[in-house]
């Protein structure tokens, strides 16, 4: 990370731990660390003032960390009376408002504008929806959340403190879209732009309105404010940002991004309370996107659930792990003697899991109406990111029939099988089994939670494309065990046709790439009655077998 002033180095390194100086061959001096619970190496440092300066270490900086990502962290001047002081303004261009041509008739401009790559725009515009300020800390809110706006702005080399100059004069009269004014954003991504495979952003916060009250505003604590806001947007964006390549400089554990500053201006975190840090038995985690429902929050009655993937924050060195997290709140009073308590159920989920995964997967919290579990969730020792689920396997539509990735499916949900095969012999049924709830975790792979396993079985439950017929309503058979078995043969369908079993549908019939035994299977798992439908132990054998099948098939001539 480069900053130009030391009010936004600040703001930038407040976020960082583990931090060790580094100065490159030039002599420039960065101060390189990690963000919490990101795999991001961030390099912090300050260029000065001037789109030259900014430039020239930005240009080194790029070369000597291999860096995925530039982003330019500080504040701007507002060019439009309806950007407010502590607004940030993302460049969705940059506008180098110094190139034209002076003549007899006048100055023409030639405009040498930047832009940012469609993966970038898209993704400041989705952290722009969902919990923007999910980095800035408590104490540091306004009561009226500053607002992100996804605009042009101008960068030039003078400091423009008077609206009514000839410079604010011609970007008003050329540059009329930019909404904000800074001395560096140019230099920046000119020297990206020499890098192809970098990203780029410019990030600033609201700290004057580029007029002679300046100086007042900046003594006022406008700088302190806006760089804050800054550097807190700027770690949201970097939450949701993945590289592109693998960084081949060792001995760097992750991809390095480089976020600049500058001087002149001088999660499904909202199902956390806004929070993107939750804390478990004295553990912090940092929520982690995912696919599917790996992130997610419902409410039933007075009851409200929260779950998703976090990675440990660790206290001392190290990268940390991943943990799945979830949460039970109960909003209403407390159930009567004879009522269902679904925070005793989560409790209850807890014992379970320490029985059958083992003491050292589980941490428990529980604080007034709310208890919080957290179970160990597998991680990529490669990437350093947690192992998808069965999700990223499934097909979206009909596909030839892979074997190896059948193969892996198939040999996945036996693993996952046999936990389920203990679940019921312990009296247990899942009964919420979905692509996300099986992890692709080596030898075996593992079940994320017990899904409904402590929670009486009832009508309507595990609402979605895989719910058993005897969960919905209507139904007079109770769900069980059977459920499990049915759930099961949906994954199977999935992986099979690239579709969710339905009624209206023929049966699965096979093709000459899928073993009988698996047909078979599938086709015994999704019988429409639970009493004729195989036990978990046989359709793990089932599936055992139709993977050895499997396994045989030769590979396919080139």
């Amino acid at each position: 990370m480069l900053t130009a002033l030391q009010v936004e180095y600040e703001a930038v390194r407040q976020h960082m731990v583990d931090v060790s100086e580094v100065e490159l061959p030039q002599g420039t001096r960065l101060d390189v660390g990690r963000l919490p619970g990101l795999n991001w190496e961030v390099a912090l440092a300050e260029t000065g003032p001037t789109n030259t300066r900014a430039a020239l270490v930005t240009q080194s900086a790029i070369g000597h960390f291999n860096a995925e990502a530039v982003l330019f962290v500080g504040v701007a001047g507002a060019l439009k009376d309806d950007v407010h002081l502590g607004d940030v303004v993302v460049a969705s261009k940059v506008h180098g408002y110094h190139g034209g041509r002076e003549s007899v008739d006048g100055f023409s401009a030639r405009p040498d504008t930047w832009s940012p790559e469609y993966d970038v725009d898209q993704l400041v515009r989705s952290a722009c929806r969902n919990e923007p300020w999910a980095f800035l800390s408590p104490d540091a809110r306004l009561s009226t959340p500053p607002k992100v706006h996804f605009e042009p702005i101008a960068s030039g080399d003078v400091l423009l403190g008077f609206r009514d100059s000839e410079t604010a004069r011609r970007i008003r009269r050329h540059y009329n879209d930019a909404v904000a004014v800074d001395m560096e954003s140019h230099g920046v991504t000119q020297a990206t732009r020499m890098n192809r495979a970098v990203r780029a952003l410019s990030i600033r916060g609201i700290s004057d309105f580029a007029d002679p009250d300046k100086s007042a505003r900046d003594a006022a604590g406008s700088q302190e404010t806006a760089a804050r806001h800054a550097a807190a947007f700027a770690v949201r964006v970097l939450r949701d940002l993945r590289p592109k390549r693998r960084v081949a400089q060792e001995p760097r554990s992750a991809p390095a991004v480089v976020v600049v500053s500058s001087p002149n201006r001088s999660p499904q975190p909202a199902a956390w309370d806004s929070r993107p840090v939750v804390e478990v038995a004295g553990q912090q985690y940092l929520l982690y996107e995912g696919p599917g429902d790996l992130v997610h929050e419902s409410r039933d009655g007075d009851v409200l659930r929260r779950q998703a993937v976090a990675r440990v924050v660790p206290d001392g060195g190290g990268r940390g792990a991943y943990a799945w997290l979830r949460q039970v709140e109960r909003t209403g009073p407390p159930p009567g003697p004879n009522q269902f308590d679904p925070l005793a159920a989560l409790e209850q989920e807890a014992e379970l899991c320490r029985r059958l995964r083992g003491p050292g997967v589980v941490q428990l919290t529980r604080s007034g109406k709310t208890s919080t579990l957290a179970l160990s969730w597998p991680d990529d020792p490669k990437l350093g990111s947690p192992l998808k689920t069965v999700h990223e396997l499934l097909p979206e539509s009909p596909l030839p029939t892979d074997p190896q990735r059948l193969w892996s499916i198939v040999r996945g949900l036996a693993d996952a099988a046999y936990i389920i095969e203990q679940l019921s012999d312990a009296g247990f049924s899942h009964r919420a089994l979905r692509p996300t709830a099986v992890v692709m975790h080596r030898p075996q792979m593992v079940l994320r939670d017990f899904g409904l396993a402590t929670v009486p079985p009832r009508r309507g439950e595990n609402v979605g494309p895989y719910q058993a017929p005897e969960q919905r309503h209507g139904s007079r058979v109770r769900p069980g065990s059977a459920t499990d078995v049915y759930q099961l043969g949906a994954l199977l369908h999935r992986a099979l046709t690239g579709r969710i079993p339905n009624p209206g549908l023929p049966a699965y019939r096979g093709s000459d790439s899928v073993p009988d035994s698996l047909v078979h299977a599938v086709t015994g798992a999704l019988r429409e009655d639970p009493g004729a439908r195989p036990e978990v132990g046989t359709l793990r054998l089932a599936l055992l077998s139709a993977a050895r099948e499997l396994a045989s098939v030769p590979p396919p001539q080139l």
